[in-house]
C-alpha cells in the first residue's frame, strides 16, 4: 500500500534527486531525527502553489457542488481551495490584503491547515520537503530551510527551530456548502491544468484502507485509521469528534467543551462536518490515526442523551 501511494501521489510530478533527507539537516531536531523519514519525492518534488489565480463561482468549472474545499475568509475575502487540487500540490503560498498566508493540505494524514505565514514580523515562503514526521509532512520555509510539522505548526529543526505559526480558522467542506457561507468566494484555478489531471482523486484506495503507509508512534484500533475526526483544541485539553459515532448517534450534537457550546453536525454523503464553535477553540479536520498521534490523551466524544435531544 505504501508503494501505492506514493506512485499514486507522484506519477504526474517531476521527478528530483535527493540525499538521504533530502539535502535537510535534521541534527538537534527537537523530535527525534529518527522518527523524520523521506516520503519519496525529492524536496520541491510536489510543487508548491507560489502564484496562486482565483476565478469565481461560475468560471471554476472544476468545482462541483460536492467538491471539498478548504475555505478561508479573511476580512471579508473568501476563497475556495479545492482538496483535489491541493492534493497534488499541498502548500499555497497566498496573500491577503498584504497579509502572507500558507494553506496547506496532508492528503496522507487528511488535514486541511492554514497560517500566517509571518514570524516576528517577517514573511516566509513554504515549500514540500518531501520529510515526514508522524506521517504527516513536513514543510520547510525557503529563508532559513528550517523543517515545520504541518499538524503541529512547529518549527522541529533548524534556525527557527521552536517557533510555532499562528493558525488561521479554515474550514473543509463541500463547495455548496461554502458557497452559500460565501457568495461571494473566489476559487483557487488549476495550477497546472496541461500537466496534471485533477479531475480524479489519487486516493480512493487509500481512504478505504486500514493500512497507515509510513510509521507512527501510537495506534488505536477503536475505530478506523482513516475515520473522519473533527479536532477541538483548548489549553491543553483535546477532544475528538468522530464522523462514524457522530453518524451512529443521528449525525447532529450539542456538547460544552471547557465552557464553551458547540454545534458539530456530520454528513456522511459529503464525509465532512460542519460545525459552530467559538474563536476561542482551536479546530482541526484529520484522520483518527493522525489525531490520536499527535493528541496521545484525546477524549473521544461519546453520546449522552441530554446532547442528542437538544440537538434535535
Amino acid at each position: 500500500m505504501r508503494g501505492l501511494v506514493l506512485g499514486l501521489l507522484f506519477a504526474s510530478l517531476p521527478a528530483g534527486a535527493a540525499d538521504e533527507l533530502n539535502g535537510f539537516s535534521v541534527d538537534g531536531a527537537s523530535v527525534p531525527a529518527g522518527a523524520i523519514l523521506a516520503g519519496g519525492p525529492a524536496r520541491d518534488g510536489i510543487r508548491s502553489v507560489d502564484e496562486p489565480r482565483f476565478v469565481g463561482v461560475e468560471a471554476a468549472t472544476w468545482a462541483a457542488d460536492d467538491t471539498q474545499v478548504i475555505g478561508l475568509e479573511i476580512d471579508g475575502d473568501a476563497r475556495a481551495y479545492p482538496v483535489h487540487l491541493l492534493e497534488y500540490h499541498q502548500v499555497v503560498n497566498d496573500e491577503f490584503s498584504g497579509q502572507p498566508v500558507v494553506v496547506t493540505y496532508d492528503p496522507i494524514a487528511g488535514t486541511p491547515i492554514a497560517f500566517d505565514a509571518r514570524v516576528d514580523g517577517e514573511p516566509l515562503q513554504f515549500g514540500v520537503s518531501g520529510l515526514l514526521y508522524e506521517s504527516n509532512f513536513l514543510l520547510y520555509d525557503r529563508g532559513s530551510e528550517s523543517l515545520w510539522s504541518q499538524l503541529l505548526g512547529l518549527a522541529v529543526s533548524g534556525p527557527k527551530q521552536g517557533t510555532r505559526l499562528r493558525r488561521i480558522r479554515s474550514r473543509q467542506e463541500a463547495f455548496v456548502v461554502w458557497r452559500h457561507r460565501h457568495p461571494e468566494t473566489r476559487v483557487l484555478e488549476r495550477p497546472l491544468p496541461r500537466r496534471i489531471d485533477y479531475r480524479y482523486s489519487r486516493f480512493h484506495e487509500y481512504w478505504i484502507s486500514d493500512t497507515v503507509p509510513f510509521p507512527v508512534s501510537v495506534r488505536d484500533d477503536r475505530f478506523h485509521p482513516k475515520a473522519g475526526v473533527l479536532g477541538v483544541v483548548a489549553g491543553d485539553k483535546a477532544r475528538a469528534y468522530l464522523g462514524p459515532v457522530l453518524t451512529a448517534a443521528g449525525g447532529r450534537i450539542v456538547d460544552e467543551f471547557e465552557g464553551h457550546r458547540i454545534r458539530i453536525a456530520y454528513d456522511v454523503a459529503a464525509s465532512s462536518f460542519s460545525w459552530e464553535i467559538p474563536d476561542e477553540i482551536e479546530v482541526t479536520d484529520a484522520y483518527w490515526f493522525a489525531w490520536k498521534t499527535f493528541h496521545r490523551d484525546t477524549e473521544v466524544w461519546q453520546p449522552e442523551a441530554d446532547q442528542l435531544e437538544e440537538a434535535e
